[in-house]
């Protein structure tokens, strides 16, 4: 063999040695799974994924190690596992906030349509717009109507650019003719102190309040779901006169191009997760509404989310 040959030889079998997964999919996982989370401890997006890590680990025998990397309404988050290897040793907890913020932010690089592998999507949040309870607001309509004649603008916490209490409350506004100063938090606990420090006048957040709407501290004024939060008394947006239903993803991907085989696994083990008394429990502590939708399915979810909030992003990403 000519020494040319030979050396075209070696670089295709480099080539093909580099073009293998890690691990066979067969013999998936035989290391511990990295699980990023977009957002800080303690919050209902931490500690519920926590609950399905847990119970994923057990099931593929390996452990899920949860990773908090917060920041930017979990874009910060999204951006870390597009950089990482597909082996399926690298996931993330998907939320709105990294969906979308992909048109909100031109500091976003990512396309989660191309540059992420959808795996299952395992519940959805549910919103409200709360005040503290010795708050002089008692209703939305005088939440709106203090807004409409207040010298200087009313200010409200979230957890984040881009996340769905963020994006629907800037929509009421337009609705409203109002303005308020969005402060974005890390994390919805940091939403919470802040709102009961009294450094906003009002906050849109996941139900992550729920405790503290049950012991009185706080009080709900009204929902962003499609319907009333079992349990609780507040109205919907829609309800009020305002066509609006917050955006709500809560799901698992992982990098672009993961291996079809070990997806079908991770997506098998977190469905059968969400159906466990520890994730229930967590999903009823946190208000999410479990709602679980298998990779294709997650996709296609994704980006019917993406068309129908693009236009509203386009309008006021400048402004953030």
């Amino acid at each position: 063999m000519h020494l040319s040959m030979l050396k075209r030889a070696a670089v295709l079998a480099c080539a093909t040695v580099l073009a293998l997964p890690a691990f066979a999919a067969e013999d998936y996982p035989r290391t511990p799974i990295t699980l990023v989370v977009g957002y800080g401890a303690g919050g209902g997006t931490d500690v519920c994924n926590r609950a399905l890590a847990l119970d994923v680990g057990r099931q593929l025998g390996q452990p899920l190690v949860v990773d908090n990397k917060p920041g930017a309404g979990s874009s910060l988050s999204v951006g870390f596992i597009t950089r990482q290897r597909p082996d399926g040793y690298s996931i993330a907890s998907l939320s709105t906030g990294g969906v979308l913020n992909q048109v909100l932010s031109p500091n976003v690089k990512y396309d989660v349509t191309k540059d992420l592998t959808p795996i299952a999507m395992v519940a959805q949040y549910q919103v409200g717009l709360l005040v503290r309870a010795d708050s002089a607001y008692k209703t939305m309509a005088d939440l709106i109507n203090a807004a409409q004649s207040a010298k200087k603008p009313l200010t409200y916490s979230t957890a984040g650019i881009g996340t769905p209490q963020h994006l629907t409350t800037e929509r009421l506004a337009q609705k409203t003719g109002t303005q308020w100063v969005h402060a974005p938090y890390k994390s919805g606990p940091e939403a919470i102190t802040a709102l009961m420090r009294g450094d906003v006048d009002f906050m849109a957040q996941t139900a992550e309040w729920v405790p503290y709407v049950c012991d009185g501290r706080l009080r709900l004024l009204s929902v962003f779901t499609g319907e009333r939060i079992k349990g609780f008394d507040a109205p919907t947006l829609k309800e009020l006169g305002y066509d609006l239903v917050a955006p709500s993803i809560l799901g698992i991907a992982g990098p672009a191009r993961m291996d079809a085989a070990i997806v079908k696994k991770l997506q098998d083990a977190f469905h059968k997760a969400i159906q466990t008394a520890e994730f229930q429990s967590c999903a009823d502590q946190f208000g999410l509404k479990p709602d679980f939708k298998d990779s294709a399915a997650f996709g296609a979810f994704l980006k019917d989310t993406l068309a129908g909030w693009t236009p509203l992003l386009r309008q006021f990403a400048s402004k953030e």
